[in-house]
């Protein structure tokens, strides 16, 4: 592991601040997550915890991030019960 990417893999519990829902079941999800943030580069991933009853993380990639505001977005398509749960989500 290099200097640049040390101490960037930590857990952090986020907030949805927005669901955009699009087309063909594609969806921006906006969450706040100061500590990602502060590290977030479009493309790089996050794993995500979409409902407590299924225990496995969904990988998605950082769409745009905002390090003062302290949110990140990911783009995705809800596919599967994981990322149906996901699209479920409401601010707040």
């Amino acid at each position: 592991m290099t200097a640049s990417v040390r101490g960037t893999i930590f857990l952090e519990r986020a907030r949805v601040i927005s669901q955009q829902a699009h087309e063909a079941k594609q969806f921006v999800l906006r969450v706040a997550a100061s500590k990602c943030a502060a590290h977030a580069l479009p493309g790089s991933f996050v794993h995500i915890t979409c409902d407590n009853a299924i225990p496995m993380r969904r990988p998605l990639s950082i769409m745009r991030s905002d390090a003062r505001g302290g949110w990140i977005e990911m783009l995705y398509k809800a596919l599967g019960p994981g990322l149906h749960a996901l699209a479920s989500r409401r601010p707040g």
